[in-house]
């Protein structure tokens, strides 16, 4: 008896291009694949962007990182890396190794031969990783990776319970993969409205909102922060209370959020002082921490102050507009 495909969803790397995640969700697709990044901390330059747009339309997600390891070691910090991007979007979502055959030709110029017993062995320093820190440990495997370079029993003997995202571009599943796959990657030539050219398409046998993890989350100093100086603003949730300050993006917090818009003002094809006051000087400082640099902290958002805000969002994968607005605040929490 085939397993019932509980939803679709595509894949997307920077290779994607610019996507539209609105019109992704809007064309009935339930889940959508972010690459988070790949090797020695490389984030996916599309990443931010796509990540912002998820948890913005409350689409689901499934990371993953695009392995360079060549040792469990190496593995086992691309998992960190992994998780230190996704920990700023979601705190209960699955996280995907994934070892493909770029991985082992780059290790064969580097002199290491990809062996099973060492892709077994990253593959278990990684989703060890992910699963002490409470996210959801997924293999990205196909029929030749399963058979010459994962064993999956002594992965699930490691690493206990592991959902398998298995690639195989065909109509049809064969009952015995079936059975070992929660995510079936039937294609790489589908065709997803608000997505450029061909992508790959996922079918998902598990629903990964029932799967049981939780990452506490914990008081993050940039919202704090943020926080404070909306309260000093003056700025009010939709209950008409000051924010709780306790560094959590909840509720409250993004609706203050979308109140504000931080910008310099046009006069006479010059940009003079605009915005001012306490969360523009949370902003500077923002801005300074995430490029090294050191503009005025002064609360007064001019010229100097748009042409940092513009650097951050080009650093940040961000529209580059000047204008430091819902995404771009949201984006300064935790980068």
């Amino acid at each position: 008896m085939s397993k019932e495909v509980l939803y679709q969803g595509p894949d997307i790397s920077k290779h994607n291009g610019n996507v539209d995640i609105k019109r992704v969700r809007d064309a009935g697709y339930k889940r959508i694949g972010i690459r988070a990044g790949y090797g020695k901390n490389n984030v996916d330059e599309r990443f931010v962007q796509n990540a912002l747009a998820c948890v913005n339309l409350g689409v689901p997600a499934l990371p993953y990182w695009f392995s360079y390891a060549l040792t469990a070691q190496m593995a086992a910090a691309e998992a960190r890396y992994c998780i230190a991007q996704v920990k700023k979007y979601w705190t209960n979502c699955p996280i995907a190794f994934d070892l493909e055959y770029d991985t082992v030709r780059y290790a064969r110029t580097r002199g290491v031969n990809i062996t099973k017993s060492l892709a077994t062995d990253m593959a278990i320093a990684f989703l060890k990783e992910v699963k002490a820190v409470g996210y959801v440990p997924v293999l990205y495997t196909n029929r030749d990776y399963l058979k010459n370079y994962f064993d999956l029993t002594r992965i699930v003997k490691e690493v206990g319970t592991v959902y398998i995202w298995f690639a195989l571009y065909s109509s049809k599943l064969p009952a015995s993969e079936e059975a070992v796959a929660d995510i079936w990657q039937c294609t790489s030539t589908a065709k997803v409205p608000g997505i450029s050219g061909n992508v790959d398409l996922n079918n998902f046998f598990t629903d990964f909102t029932a799967v049981p993890a939780k990452r506490e989350d914990t008081c993050n100093i940039n919202i704090l922060n943020f926080q404070k100086a909306a309260n000093k603003d003056g700025y009010l949730d939709a209950k008409g209370r000051k924010l709780v300050e306790d560094g959590k993006d909840g509720a409250n917090t993004q609706y203050v959020r979308k109140q504000i818009t931080i910008k310099a003002k046009q006069v006479d094809k010059a940009w003079k002082v605009g915005s001012t006051g306490e969360v523009v000087k949370w902003w500077q400082t923002r801005c300074n921490e995430i490029l090294g640099h050191s503009q005025k902290v002064d609360g007064k958002y001019g010229s100097t102050a748009r042409k940092e805000t513009i650097a951050v969002q080009k650093k940040l994968n961000l529209k580059e507009d000047g204008i430091a607005g819902y995404n771009s605040i949201q984006a300064a929490f935790y980068n």
